[in-house]
């Protein structure tokens, strides 16, 4: 079976989904957390809130979420006045989402539903802004689910979406993670006779220049890209850094990479874009 054969999407997709639902507590407390995954999260999350405030959308200007996972998303959209449609692949997601939708009293404001971001229900150019962030590398056709955010993106609207960057800095520093390693890593474990490990759900990275490549295709003009968060540093997967320390070397890094420092502005964990679907508003 290749990649695009539907069964093999398939069988990812199950995958990934059995996954999140496994573990919806710990996405539900990610952005409350003390290390630095959590610090990066807030960082993507905060720096696409702000893109989203520059774009000075109008009260009651329709919002797609993709992925919604818990709803913190959804709801700050929701807190600013846009009417937010939030969908996730994941019932046990959803169900968080809702709860933390109506703790927040915004349960009128943001409507919930499954949905997959390949294949999406909503008519053609009916939403002013689409959200995806942290959903493209568990998707099995990444391209078309950038096509149908495009898709149902009205000419001039806006995406925020964001890849997991394949030049991130503490990958390329671990040789467990180095993807240039990765075939010397299968080599081994063969000759070892390893069972393979268990790391939850298969994701994957793009290059930014790819990445760009694919909104492109899809006819969204990157407005902005920035490539945000550093760590965690490890060594052969072991953490090697306290929390503490962790987060300060990721704040720091982040600083050097937002003043444009070299080649260290391309090596963020995360790369987010903000996009514009091209043709007559």
């Amino acid at each position: 079976m290749s990649a695009g054969d539907p069964s093999t999407r398939e069988a990812g997709q199950s995958t990934v989904d059995a996954y999140f639902d496994r573990e919806s507590e710990y996405w539900d407390e990610l952005y409350r957390g003390s290390g630095v995954y959590s610090a990066i999260h807030r960082l993507r999350r905060d720096t696409a809130l702000r893109w989203v405030d520059e774009l000075a959308l109008p009260a009651g200007a329709q919002a797609l979420e993709l992925g919604c996972g818990a709803g913190f998303m959804a709801v700050a959209l929701a807190q600013r006045g846009l009417q937010v449609h939030a969908t996730d692949h994941v019932p046990a997601m959803l169900d968080r989402a809702r709860e933390n939708a109506a703790a927040a009293g915004l349960a009128d404001r943001i409507s919930f539903d499954v949905a997959d971001a390949q294949q999406l229900t909503r008519p053609d150019a009916s939403v002013d802004l689409v959200v995806a962030l942290g959903v493209i590398p568990w998707l099995p056709a990444p391209e078309r689910a950038v096509a149908e955010m495009a898709r149902v993106t009205r000419a001039g609207g806006a995406v925020i979406v964001n890849a997991d960057n394949a030049a991130r800095l503490h990958y390329t520093l671990d040789p467990k993670l180095n993807p240039r390693l990765a075939g010397a890593r299968t080599a081994a474990k063969s000759l070892l006779q390893r069972p393979p490990g268990d790391d939850g759900a298969p994701s994957r990275l793009h290059a930014i220049d790819e990445f760009d490549a694919m909104l492109d295709a899809a006819g969204l003009t990157k407005v902005r890209g920035q490539a945000l968060g550093f760590g965690p540093f490890t060594v052969l997967g072991r953490r090697v850094l306290s929390d503490r320390v962790g987060v300060r070397l990721h704040q720091s890094l982040q600083r050097r990479a937002d003043r444009g420092a070299g080649a260290l502005a391309r090596r963020g964990a995360q790369y987010l874009v903000l996009a514009r679907r091209r043709g007559a508003a």
